[in-house]
């Protein structure tokens, strides 16, 4: 596991950079902003929707 201050491995990875739909999307890697401090975020894409039987079923 990594820690702050730690260096990461070497990665490409799609950013969300933008608001703008156009440009919302870029790819980055491990040697995108070179000697910059960059913060790493990665969440679950698993959406799950609940619908009324499963509420009924409880």
């Amino acid at each position: 596991m990594l820690t702050v201050s730690n260096r990461l491995p070497e990665h490409s990875l799609t950013a969300w950079v933008s608001l703008d739909v156009t440009n919302a999307f870029t790819t980055i890697n491990h040697a995108s902003h070179e000697g910059k401090w960059r913060g790493v975020s990665v969440g679950s894409i698993d959406v799950t929707v609940v619908g009324p039987t499963e509420i009924a079923g409880v």
